[in-house]
Parts: structure tokens; C-alpha cells; sequence
């Protein structure tokens, strides 16, 4: 008897191998012309690191060519991001300062590397006391080239080409929680998420409301101080009185039960789909975004394969009856891979649902995967080259 993951899986559309090289060299270019810097470094890692991210994101690139599959291939490059990032980054902070901790001399300073997930709590204070909320410099600076302008900036050009798919192909730590939801072979808790999908959606929205006026009111960033689960594989205030070791605990236990437990149980992106007030804010971006995913009602049999198979329950029954996805869609690809009628398509905003979704999806993998190289590509060089670091191999 087939098993419940293979029923989900519509039989992939093959390319020819030839068509699909000939859909695969320009990103393959692209990655060449991307990495070119990393080959001009002295040391050996770099330029295996550099070469094996190459070969990995194009490899990736050329499947999703091949078999017409897009939400398989995308999940491997984004999970490697996930748990790739912490990796480099957490080495180079133990490197400079002997600790994950930020000492509380570089945050009065300005030398904080900006997150893009603090964007939302810093735009009130920005526009009206004139005041950034952020213990971070404005420019780069030698000690901290991750400046408040430099992360601002590429987060909006990411952004204007993705939408909401930032949260499924350019987030820093989305790619942990999808690890973890990859593992368990059935879900868990699947009646409680379809029964109360519609209010566990609006919890990262009201989290969103209460750290932007919070933040504003108190002239800190909330969700960066107390509530970001990702500050226990990145870095976090200096434990030093009892309220940062607070902070240290709900660190802790948010990114257990968020990105570890809660994905593990029930195969979904919980953290992502029903506590980040940062995947709130992108999904506004999906209104002026190009691309989206829609359902063509002609073709659709109301089987249910999308709704189950989407990450971030970013569709309901009625959003299907309506042929489209909800605002939170992501646009990971899981719905319309796992659609057996070819009903759930990748969409060019102004044109007919059923016109040429293929097209659509091209030129929406074009752009958010030269995009992806470009931003996580170097994530991944990074990690691969602090991991080669740790081998004994000299």
C-alpha cells in the first residue's frame, strides 16, 4: 500500500536533460560571476567552499528544471541555510570576542550586527522622534559591516522581487524549523492546526502589533530583547543580573518549543506561520509583489492535497473555493507540487490563472534564486568553510 508521502506527490513534470542545462546555465553564470571574489582568497577553504556552493545551488537549480518540482529542492538549499548559518556565525563570533554574548560596552557603542527581524519595531521611532531603536551603527564600520543601512537596503531589494517567499528562501533561520518539520514521517496535532488554523494565524499579527507600539513606547525593540528564538543560536545580551538571565530562559524555551518540538510534532513551520511577528510584516509584500500562487477552479477537485501540504497553513477551504492562496503564503511551492490535477499554479499577477504557469514559475525562480544565491549563497560558503576548519586534516 503507497504510503501517505508518496500519495501527496503528483508524478513530476520531466524536462529533457538538454532543455533543462539550457534552463540551468544562466544561474549557473550567475553563481560563477557570485563567487569569483572567494576564489581570489589564499586559503584552500575558501576555494572549496566557494566551488561546493556553486555546484550545490546550481545542481538544485537544474532539478527543479528537470522533474518541474520546486518545493523538494528549495527545502534542501534552505535547511542547509538554516543550520549553516549559526554554524559560521557562531564561530566568528567565539573567534573576536571568546563568547556568543554581546558585551555590554559594543551594544552602548553601536557595534551590533543589524537583524533584519527587528525591521517592523524600528520604523516608528525612525519616522517620528528621529531615533534608531537599534544598538547597531547606520554605516558600516571596520568592527561592523553589517550596518543598520546595508541590511535595511538589501532586505527592501529581496523583498520588492519575493514578497512573503523571503521566508522561504532568503530568512536566516526558517530553515531550522523546516529541518526539524522534514523529520517525523506523520504529523502530529493535525486535527488541533486544521481546526484552529484561522486563529493561530492571527497570533504573529497582534505579536506584530504589540512589539511595534511596545518598541515604540519604550524606544527598544521588544521582540529582539525578550521574545526572538533565534537569539539562542546566534547571540544574546550578556548574561549579567536576573534580567538577562530571564531573557536567556525564554530564548531558550521559545526556540525549543518553536523551532524544535512544535515542528517536530506537527510537520508545520509553527514558529514561522504562528509567532513571527517579521513573516507578518513580509506578508504585506505579497500585495505588490508580482508572483503568487493561485488554484484554477476548473481543474481543482476540492481533494484537500494543498491545504495539507502547506508549511504555513497559508490556505483554507475558503481561500480554495476562491482560488487563491491566503496573504501568509510563502511561496514555498509545497501546494502546487502536491497537487495531483495541476490545479494549484505558480501566477503572474494580470494574466489568466491558467495562463502558462510555467512561464510564471520560471521567471519567479529566476529572480528569488539569483537572489538566493546572492544572499545565502555566501551564508552557506561561510559555513562549509568554518566546518572544513574543524577538520583535522592539517
Amino acid at each position: 500500500m503507497a504510503s501517505r508521502s508518496s500519495a501527496l506527490a503528483r508524478p513530476p513534470a520531466f524536462r529533457g536533460v538538454g532543455r533543462s542545462i539550457l534552463l540551468t546555465l544562466p544561474m549557473a553564470l550567475w553563481s560563477l560571476l557570485m563567487f569569483t571574489p572567494s576564489f581570489q582568497h589564499a586559503s584552500g577553504d575558501h576555494y572549496i567552499g566557494a566551488a561546493a556552493v556553486i555546484l550545490f545551488m546550481t545542481g538544485l537549480f537544474f532539478l527543479m528544471m528537470r522533474t518541474g518540482e520546486t518545493y523538494r529542492w528549495r527545502r534542501i538549499f534552505f535547511v542547509a541555510l538554516g543550520f549553516l548559518f549559526p554554524v559560521g556565525f557562531i564561530a566568528a563570533l567565539v573567534a573576536e570576542r571568546g563568547t556568543m554574548s554581546i558585551p555590554i560596552s559594543r551594544m552602548v557603542s553601536g557595534d551590533t550586527p543589524f537583524c533584519f527581524m527587528v525591521t517592523p519595531s524600528i520604523i516608528l521611532p525612525a519616522a517620528f522622534a528621529r531615533t534608531v531603536i537599534f544598538p547597531g551603527s547606520i554605516l558600516p564600520t571596520a568592527s561592523n559591516p553589517h550596518s543598520i543601512a546595508i541590511m535595511i537596503g538589501l532586505w527592501f531589494a529581496l523583498t520588492l522581487v519575493m514578497g512573503k517567499a523571503w521566508c522561504s528562501y532568503a530568512c536566516f533561520f526558517g530553515g531550522i524549523e523546516e529541518g526539524f518539520a522534514a523529520l517525523p514521517k506523520r504529523r502530529r496535532l493535525h486535527r488541533f492546526i486544521t481546526r484552529f488554523g484561522a486563529q493561530l494565524r492571527l497570533i504573529p499579527w497582534a505579536i506584530l502589533v504589540f512589539v511595534v507600539l511596545v518598541s515604540a513606547a519604550i524606544f527598544e525593540p521588544v521582540y529582539c530583547m525578550w521574545l526572538c528564538p533565534f537569539k539562542a543560536v546566534t547571540e544574546f545580551p550578556a548574561v549579567r543580573n536576573v534580567e538577562t538571565a530571564i531573557q536567556m530562559v525564554v530564548f531558550i524555551a521559545l526556540f525549543v518549543g518553536l523551532v524544535v518540538v512544535l515542528p517536530y510534532l506537527t510537520k508545520k513551520r509553527t514558529q514561522c506561520g504562528f509567532f513571527c511577528p517579521f513573516g507578518a510584516f513580509q506578508s504585506l509584500f505579497n500585495k505588490i509583489n508580482l508572483f503568487e500562487i493561485r488554484i484554477n477552479r476548473e481543474k481543482c477537485v476540492d481533494c484537500g492535497l494543498c491545504q495539507t501540504s502547506c508549511p504555513t497553513v497559508a490556505l483554507s477551504k475558503d481561500s480554495i473555493r476562491e482560488g487563491k492562496t491566503l496573504l501568509n503564503c510563502m511561496k514555498c511551492g509545497a501546494c502546487v507540487d502536491a497537487c495531483k490535477k495541476d490545479a494549484a499554479v505558480w501566477h503572474l499577477k494580470g494574466t489568466p490563472v491558467a495562463a502558462k504557469p510555467e512561464r510564471a514559475r520560471l521567471l519567479f525562480l529566476y529572480g528569488t534564486w539569483a537572489l538566493a544565491t546572492m544572499f545565502g549563497g555566501s551564508v552557506l560558503a561561510n559555513g562549509v568553510h568554518t566546518l572544513i576548519g574543524f577538520l583535522p586534516l592539517k
